[in-house]
């Protein structure tokens, strides 16, 4: 296969001297980068590919759920319901205003 590319001359000038460095003319050198750029992703790929899946399927979960659902699971015991009340400057539940 046969294909050219646009660059900068001073990133053109980067490659030559990188590949004249380790003895290989620009086109091998530039085919060896590419393939070790594609195998470092591939690897991401293949140890965060199970993160990221498991993250898609939480947020869909997630989105199936509404704001009751989660309160009607809230119990909280008097003790914590007084700390909340406190921090939120309301009267306890049940108690007047003097």
């Amino acid at each position: 296969m046969r294909f050219s590319i646009s660059m900068p001359a001073e990133v053109r000038d980067r490659v030559k001297a990188h590949a004249a460095a380790v003895g290989l003319d620009v086109s091998a050198f530039l085919t060896i980068a590419a393939v070790s750029q594609m195998d470092e992703e591939d690897r991401a790929r293949a140890v965060l590919g199970p993160f990221v899946q498991a993250r898609a399927e939480a947020e869909a979960i997630a989105a199936e759920g509404t704001a009751d659902t989660w309160t009607d699971e809230l119990v909280l015991t008097s003790e914590e319901q007084a700390e909340v009340d406190a921090i939120l400057r309301r009267l306890p539940r049940g108690e007047a205003a003097a």
